[in-house]
């Protein structure tokens, strides 16, 4: 018997192990594919094209989870990890070849702004600053485990005290704006700040990226702010590393089984032991029983609750509400190999705009109407993108020459109203392209190889419910001592030693390993209490 089982080899799952293998429990982790990973892989093609299959950006990875797993001689420190910070950050790309670069330098940026707007250039500094400072107490939030509503501890009211500390640290008018702010609209967020369309939709896309959510839908204030919180940077730094993503999630590994963790893969949980209310281990869908004090569902919590779990187990009450939980996934991805470098004439031939990300978003009404498409049921013919070309960073992930492009696409959800998605995958790749024409003109004679991931992928293939690639909305009912559940939040489910840690959880997000760290902790102090 072992101590602890993990389903699910992510970014969260890896940490969870690390972590509890340092405190000498013998883990188990089990992953359904034929590597860990989970949304952080890197997929080569035969013909030699590697490429950020799901997420091309890292999160990214939390600071406290990067200072918890780099302490003593880890497998970690040792990995020889190349994060790349690409600067310019982002570039996005509006009407008539106007676009705006977002540098890392705040003053670099304004005067790009500048070039469009005196006005929004004026306000840039003033703007990160502050919400930064706002940012800072989502942040602090973050770091910890949700407290017990009904009997906190000693050590949760340390957390909400210091908590308070930072909020009275405000000031009066800070305070103000995050009592405003959180449940605003972005879309009026923005606008209070910066006049120009460009500026606008750039910041705003960041408080509904992965929901099917508009910019004018009221909550998605705090979103965005919760969004500063993982990455200061108001449009998102978007940090990757040599090799992409995969090779972090290649480094997790190692260190977890460095610690003493076993990791296997190609295997999948077909249902979770329990008796008398007690977790006892898994079953896999080969029939082996692997055994352990503890289970630890490092999975989508719908999926853990409601297909892992016989529904004699759970209360009828508990079972109504992770089935309430919202999670409409809208994200779809497409993965290109090409045979030359994109060219944006917007760019002027300036190959540095191409290291950071590239937005098609040129104002708010058009994210709005991309939205609107989804709230039918439909894919948005016009759809907002998010795009990277990591091989302007990383030439080993492709042959010499050759690139390969990561693209998000919004909005595209889960269930249509018409058609199936194997029906409309074409379709989704024509808007796709549609939308790039006009800023990449020839980038379609240059596709050697594509791949089309829709939400229904993200659900069959990797475990999203619904699709959605946090496991669930981070709206204001589902965030903190509401994720996933109320009565659920503090990773232990109802029943005994069966724990969640997943992007499902406090405080979710990308991948950011954060839920895996807080599950861990809190995991390790109720088991030594044991």
């Amino acid at each position: 018997m072992t101590d602890v089982v993990i389903v699910g080899g992510g970014i969260n799952g890896l940490v969870a192990a690390a972590t509890l293998a340092r405190h000498k429990l013998a883990v188990v982790v089990l992953d359904q594919h034929d590597r860990v990973g989970g949304a952080a892989i890197t997929n080569t093609s035969i013909r030699g094209f590697s490429a950020p299959r799901l997420s091309h950006s890292l999160g990214p990875l939390s600071p406290e989870v990067v200072r918890t797993l780099h302490r003593g001689n880890s497998a970690l420190a040792r990995a020889k990890l190349k994060f790349l910070l690409p600067d310019p950050a982002l570039t996005t790309l509006g009407h008539n070849g106007e676009c705006i670069t977002f540098h890392r330098d705040d003053i670099l940026t304004a005067a790009s702004i500048n070039r469009l707007s005196a006005h929004d250039a004026g306000q840039w500094q003033s703007f990160v600053l502050t919400m930064q400072r706002l940012s800072g107490v989502m942040a602090n939030i973050n770091r910890h485990a949700p407290p017990s509503i009904d009997a906190p501890s000693y050590r949760e009211l340390l957390d909400l005290f210091g908590t308070g500390r930072r909020v009275r640290a405000l000031g009066r008018r800070d305070l103000g704006r995050l009592a405003r702010y959180a449940p605003m609209a972005v879309a009026d967020l923005v606008a209070e700040w910066f006049e120009h369309d460009l500026v606008q939709a750039a910041i705003g896309v960041r408080g509904v990226f992965g929901h099917l959510l508009g910019p004018w839908s009221a909550g998605t204030g705090a979103m965005l702010i919760n969004r500063i919180a993982e990455d200061p940077m108001p449009v998102g730094g978007g940090v990757t590393m040599v090799g992409g993503p995969g090779a972090l999630a290649q480094a997790l590994a190692e260190l977890a089984e460095a610690s003493g963790a076993l990791i296997r893969t190609q295997a999948r949980v077909a249902r979770v032991l329990t008796h008398d209310g007690v977790a006892t281990g898994v079953v896999l869908d080969t029939g082996e029983e692997i055994a352990a004090h503890a289970v630890v569902g490092a999975v989508d919590p719908r999926h853990l609750c409601l297909n892992l779990l016989d529904p004699a187990d759970l209360a009828p009450s508990f079972l109504q509400r992770m089935r309430q939980v919202r999670g409409r996934g809208v994200t779809a991805k497409v993965n290109l190999s090409l045979s030359a470098a994109p060219a944006f004439p917007a760019l002027h031939g300036d190959e540095l705009s191409l290291k950071g990300r590239l937005l098609i978003a040129p104002d708010i009404d058009y994210i709005e109407r991309a939205f609107d498409a989804a709230k039918y049921g439909h894919h948005s013919p016009h759809p907002w993108l998010e795009l990277a070309v990591p091989t302007m960073n990383d030439s080993t992930l492709a042959p010499e020459g050759q690139h390969v492009m990561s693209v998000y696409v919004h909005y595209a959800p889960r269930t249509l109203r018409e058609g199936t998605w194997s029906g409309t995958r074409e379709a989704l790749y024509r808007s796709v392209m549609n939308t790039l024409a006009p800023h990449a003109p020839g980038l379609e004679a240059s596709v050697v190889e594509r791949e089309v991931i829709t939400p229904e992928d993200l659900e069959t293939h990797w475990g999203f419910v619904g699709g959605h690639i946090s496991h669930g909305e981070q709206t204001l009912d589902q965030w903190w001592v509401s994720r996933p559940v109320q009565g659920a939040a503090q990773y232990q489910t109802p029943i005994q030693r069966l724990y969640f840690a997943s992007a499902g959880t406090h405080p979710g997000g990308g991948l950011t390993g954060q839920s895996g760290l807080n599950a861990a902790r809190a995991i390790v102090r109720t088991l030594k209490r044991r």
